[in-house]
C-alpha cells in the first residue's frame, strides 16, 4: 500500500524553470522577428557617416538584417578632396566583440574581408576588382590587397600600419599594360616607408624608398624610389621620383 506521504513535489521547481525559459525564448524570438532592425542599422550607418567628416557613405538599401548583422547594397565610399569613389556591390556586416565588426565586401564577384576593432584598428585581406571598385574608371584589373591600419577617433590618416597590393596585370589610362606589379609599404601618419615596389613589364624593376601622402588628395602623394632595372641580361641602377597622379595618368 502506497503512503500518501510518498507523493513527490520535486518536479514543481523544474516546471517553473522550464516555463520561465520558454517565456524567455518566446520573448527573444519576438524581439528578433519584430524589432525594426533595418531602421536600427540604417540609423547606425547615418551616425557613423556623421562621425567621419572626411569620409562619405552612401548606399542603396539594407536587407538580410537581424540582431547581429545586415547587408548593405550598393555601398559607395568617398574621401574628401579626393576624386572618384570606392563602390561595392554589397557589404555583409556581422557584429561581435573582437573584432567588433566583420565585413565581407564584394566588387563584382571579388571579395575582400575587413575586421574592425574597438581600439581603431582595421585589418583587411582579399581580392578586389579595380574597375568595379573605382566605378568604371580608366584603371582596370584584379588586385590582391592586405593590410592593417590603426586609425583612432578623429584621425584623418592612419597613425601606423602597412599595406600590400599585388596584381598580375593592370590596365592604366591610355591602354597601358602593367604586369606582375607589387607594392608594399609601412605607414606612419603621412610618411611612407616603401619596402617594395616592383613590376615585370613594361619595365622590369625592383625598388624601395620613401613617400609622403598627399594632404587632402591621395593623387598628390609623392615618392622617391631607388633600386635596379633589368635591361636584356644586364641589371643597372634605377631611380624614380614623382607623384602618384603622374605615375597613373
Amino acid at each position: 500500500m502506497t503512503s500518501p506521504f510518498d507523493k513527490t513535489y520535486s518536479s514543481l521547481p523544474g516546471r517553473i524553470i522550464a516555463r520561465f525559459f520558454l517565456v524567455l525564448l518566446g520573448f527573444t524570438i519576438g524581439i528578433a522577428l519584430f524589432t525594426p532592425w533595418n531602421k536600427i542599422w540604417a540609423s547606425a550607418l547615418v551616425s557613423l557617416d556623421e562621425r567621419l567628416p572626411t569620409i562619405g557613405l552612401r548606399w542603396e538599401g539594407i536587407d538580410r538584417d537581424g540582431p547581429i548583422g545586415f547587408r548593405v547594397r550598393g555601398l559607395e565610399i568617398t574621401v574628401a578632396d579626393t576624386p572618384g569613389s570606392l563602390k561595392f556591390n554589397w557589404a555583409y556586416v556581422t557584429m561581435g566583440f573582437s573584432p567588433m565588426a566583420y565585413v565581407r565586401l564584394d566588387t563584382d564577384g571579388s571579395e575582400c574581408e575587413l575586421e574592425l576593432f574597438g581600439n581603431g584598428t582595421m585589418a583587411f585581406e582579399g581580392d578586389v576588382d579595380i574597375t568595379a571598385l573605382l566605378g568604371g574608371a580608366d584603371i582596370k584589373g584584379q588586385m590582391r590587397v592586405a593590410g592593417t591600419f590603426f586609425l583612432p577617433p578623429g584621425a584623418k590618416l592612419p597613425k601606423k600600419g602597412w599595406l600590400d597590393m599585388r596584381s598580375q596585370q593592370l590596365i592604366l589610362p591610355g591602354e597601358r599594360f602593367v604586369e606582375d606589379i607589387a607594392f608594399m609599404t609601412e605607414i606612419k601618419e603621412r610618411e611612407l616607408s616603401v619596402r617594395d615596389f616592383s613590376m615585370g613589364s613594361p619595365l622590369k624593376i625592383k625598388t624601395s624608398g620613401t613617400g609622403i601622402i598627399g594632404e587632402g588628395n591621395l593623387f598628390l602623394t609623392t615618392f622617391e624610389l631607388t633600386g635596379e632595372k633589368t635591361v636584356g641580361k644586364e641589371i643597372v641602377p634605377y631611380s624614380v621620383e614623382g607623384s602618384l597622379g603622374d605615375a597613373i595618368w
